[in-house]
């Protein structure tokens, strides 16, 4: 049992003002034995609870991203949390009522792929429900791991909050937000090209499209006979079969004569109407080009633009559907393959080039993407893509420029949102249709959640023509679906009470800058057609990490780093000052283990500086600044201010690396170096007891201000620190209010005490070049400085002798500096006298 452990049953049962754990800190920081004690205890004591009843505070809600439940959470991912952690505390620490949850994403393709690939099967290899409970199951046994993870990392979730997205509750609300679309008009069902993966079977949205440079060859081909003939470059000869027109530039002189007229496709025959457009690019390939249903988008629009024919040429596992037994049946590559040999044999080809393209693939297996037309579901949200960049504008983004990144998404998107997959694990797509009239059936709300896979429709008969044979929706719904609605979902949606209005629009949306055209898009285009509002107000974006090689941290690059891993290593508080200090929020930071050992010795130095403090503060100090304090301690009391607004006003900004060095810096030089050093020998028991007292007050305060400042990134090591404070008001530090800053610091004694501390580390170094231990005593020392500082000198000679171990000081007047002088310090001389 831990030492927190043995400790938590008589703790809990003492009041909160002035209870205290039987704790002291060990000789040496053990990252791992004092993370995992403190994590036990803010579980038994439930410290993040998230109080709904609570009106006395103001909420603060955070739309958490319900990530993949892959099992593995890598620096990527706990950058990300680590950003959101670090606002959640601070925020409960200001006296916010902190929602906090977690969720999973659990359902779509990647779940699906990743249950193939363990299972080394296909998704039609077993019956449905057993493809699901699979599905489910390994689900399952991933978020187990990364919610370890989570906890390893210090992540102050409120785990009773906690949601998964396969769950009927969750997934009959996916179902809830289909009807009222389908009800306000922003959904339809129709037939039209969309995204498809032939490896996956399914389609899937523009934004799951991953564009990929590739080496490809361009075969010049023979259309038509003699000299009604036209030679087109392509590097797909395999969609000859669906090539419906020929494209030709308006102003390219050589195919005006033809434009209007028919060309005969080889080897499968069919006439191909030539067309002119401007998007035709002249000096590309032979000027002229296929148009074929569907090759890419640009294919889409002529198709619908000149009303051309559309020819199915590939079947939804990628395989050429065509009557000639030669081709039929083939994949794709294969096909290709085989129809250049034809056109060879022929004499159709002139010649080929290696060319470069810009291939789109499967954002999940990397296959290239083809473009089918099949009956979709799909949202409207072309219709608001006004709306979208009005709100967008109005939002407070970190950093600005991750707000350009929606609203060029949002303009550039050809086609609207197709929301229907053809997979198994997913949210059913909540419909039924007429086998006679094609009416479209819903169920009631409250019958949720349906599977038209398998439940009975609920109408007996078609209410428009009166069928009795209706059949279920086979296709579910895109993943996204399901978490466009978080933010509503967290708030108690679709009840919509005072908590709702308290939790929404939530106040946080955090996530990482590569889904900020998905996740983001989706929850604003979802959020204006359900509520008219955008489901959050402040957006804090993450940056990628890079690793160590330089380039994007990716399993395939072998520069991967699972987050455990690190934080075994070194410890979660050290990680967390990593992702604190790795660059400005929101931009790409690299992944460097000297950072993290860096943390890792800043933690021991703040630790050691701990142990001395205690050590030379046994008595509690009066809570009332004591009224004799010296410069050194006004100094320090005046910075501890400054700091105190420096790191507030960054932690209000998301400028976790200000506030984080802003802490750093002061712990190890301002406290440790200076001013430690400065009144060690005002701790020894014969000293006068209110300069005494003064000293312990000074060094008290300012170790339970940076327990504080430094709580939200560094809770472990803080909540450790605040144990030692008999007189603490609450169980954790992270219970407690953020410290207050006046706002007016003293900068005369800032001021005044730095001068004092640049002279005494002058004589230090005086007194080391004569080749003298700091701790050696010295007859005299003599400083020769400016008159304006002669008094300042004079009022604080005895903190300079008792620090520097002198038994007499001289000080003399040296000429006045000139106007011109740039000099921040006064000119001093310092002169070591024996």
């Amino acid at each position: 049992m831990s030492r927190l452990e043995s400790n938590a049953s008589e703790d809990s049962s003492k009041t909160e003002s002035g209870s205290s754990l039987n704790y002291t800190l060990s000789k040496s920081y053990d990252a791992a034995t004092e993370e995992a004690n403190w994590r036990e205890y803010w579980r038994q004591h439930d410290t993040y609870h998230f109080d709904p009843h609570d009106k006395s505070r103001k909420t603060f809600s955070i739309d958490t991203p319900p990530p993949y439940p892959s099992g593995d959470f890598h620096v990527g991912n706990a950058l990300n949390w680590c950003y959101i952690d670090f606002v959640a505390r601070y925020k409960r620490m200001k006296g916010f009522n902190v929602h906090f949850p977690q969720g999973w994403d659990c359902h779509g393709l990647p779940t699906e792929v990743r249950v193939e690939q363990t299972f080394r099967i296909r998704k039609n290899d077993v019956p449905p429900d057993q493809f699901v409970e699979m599905c489910r199951k390994l689900t399952g046994e991933y978020i187990a791991k990364m919610k370890q993870s989570m906890n390893l990392l210090g992540i102050s979730s409120d785990w009773a909050l906690e949601y998964k997205t396969m769950d009927p509750s969750y997934y009959k609300l996916t179902q809830l937000s289909f009807l009222e679309l389908f009800k306000s008009g922003h959904l339809y069902r129709g037939e039209h090209p969309v995204n498809w993966c032939p490896r996956d079977e399914t389609a899937i949205a523009e934004a799951e499209v991953v564009y990929q440079e590739r080496k490809g060859t361009l075969h010049y081909m023979r259309f038509g006979d003699g000299n009604d003939g036209i030679e087109i470059a392509s590097t797909r000869p395999e969609l000859l079969a669906a090539c419906v027109g020929i494209a030709v530039h308006p102003r390219d002189e050589k195919y005006q004569t033809i434009v209007g007229r028919t060309v005969t496709v080889p080897i499968f025959g069919q006439q191909a109407r030539v067309i002119s457009d401007d998007e035709v690019d002249p000096k590309y390939g032979t000027g002229a080009v296929m148009i074929c249903t569907f090759g890419d988008k640009t294919d889409v629009r002529w198709q619908m633009k000149y009303h051309l024919p559309v020819i199915k040429a590939l079947t939804e596992n990628g395989r050429l559907s065509v009557d000639d037994p030669r081709f039929k049946g083939l994949k794709a590559e294969e096909a290709r393959k085989k129809i250049v040999a034809e056109l060879q044999a022929k004499g159709l080809i002139s010649k080929t080039e290696t060319t470069q393209q810009n291939i789109g693939t499967c954002w999940r297996c990397q296959t290239p993407v083809e473009i089918i037309a099949r009956p979709q579901w799909f949202m409207k949200t072309r219709d608001l893509t006004q709306e979208v960049v009005e709100w967008a504008g109005k939002l407070d983004w970190i950093p600005p420029f991750a707000k350009q990144r929606l609203i060029d998404w949002a303009e550039s998107l050809d086609w609207d949102w197709v929301i229907s997959r053809q997979r198994i694990f997913a949210t059913p797509i909540p419909v039924w249709y007429c086998t006679k009239c094609e009416s479209t059936i819903v169920p009631d709300e409250k019958r949720l959640p349906v599977d038209p896979r398998k439940d009975k429709p609920p109408e007996e008969k078609c209410p428009k023509c009166g069928n009795r044979e209706l059949r279920g929706e086979t296709d579910v719904l895109d993943t996204w679906m399901d978490s466009s609605i978080t933010a509503a979902v967290h708030a108690g949606w679709p009840n919509k009470s005072d908590l709702f209005n308290r939790l929404f629009p939530a106040d946080l949306q955090p996530n990482g800058l590569d889904i900020v055209r998905t996740w983001d898009y989706y929850l604003l285009v979802k959020s204006l057609a359900l509520f008219g509002i955008a489901p959050y107000k402040t957006l804090l974006i993450n940056g990628m990490v890079k690793g160590t090689d330089g380039r994007m941290m990716h399993k395939s690059y072998g520069n991967y780093v699972v987050a455990d891993e690190a934080i075994k290593k070194v410890g979660a508080d050290a990680f967390r000052q990593w992702a604190a200090a790795g660059g400005s929020t929101g931009y790409d930071i690299p992944f460097r283990w000297n950072e993290l050992e860096y943390g890792k010795k800043f933690l021991t130095k703040l630790w050691n500086v701990t142990r001395f403090i205690l050590a030379n503060t046994t008595e509690t100090p009066s809570p009332k600044k004591p009224v004799k304090l010296s410069l050194i301690d006004r100094w320090l009391l005046a910075s501890l201010q400054k700091l105190t607004q420096e790191v507030s006003e960054a932690y209000e900004t998301f400028q976790f690396n200000t506030a984080l060095e802003a802490i750093r810096n002061f712990t190890w030089h301002a406290l440790a170096d200076d001013y430690l050093e400065a009144v060690k020998h005002r701790l020894q028991p014969e000293r006068d007891p209110a300069d005494l007292k003064a000293t312990q007050y000074c060094l008290q305060e300012a170790l339970l201000t940076i327990c504080k400042l430094l709580a939200p990134m560094c809770p472990h090591m803080s909540e450790a620190i605040y144990h030692q404070f008999p007189a603490k008001t609450t169980k954790s530090v992270h219970n407690e209010s953020w410290p207050e800053h006046d706002r007016t610091v003293d900068d005369a004694s800032v001021r005044n005490g730095k001068l004092l501390l640049d002279l005494i580390a002058h004589a230090r170094r005086e007194k080391s070049s004569k080749g003298l231990s700091l701790g050696s005593n010295i007859r005299r020392i003599v400083i020769t400085t400016e008159a304006e500082y002669l008094h300042l000198l004079k009022e604080n000679e005895e903190t300079i002798l008792r620090t520097l171990k002198a038994d007499a000081i001289d000080l003399e007047r040296s000429p006045s500096r000139s106007s011109e002088g740039k000099e921040p310090s006064p000119r001093f001389k310092v002169a070591i006298v024996g």
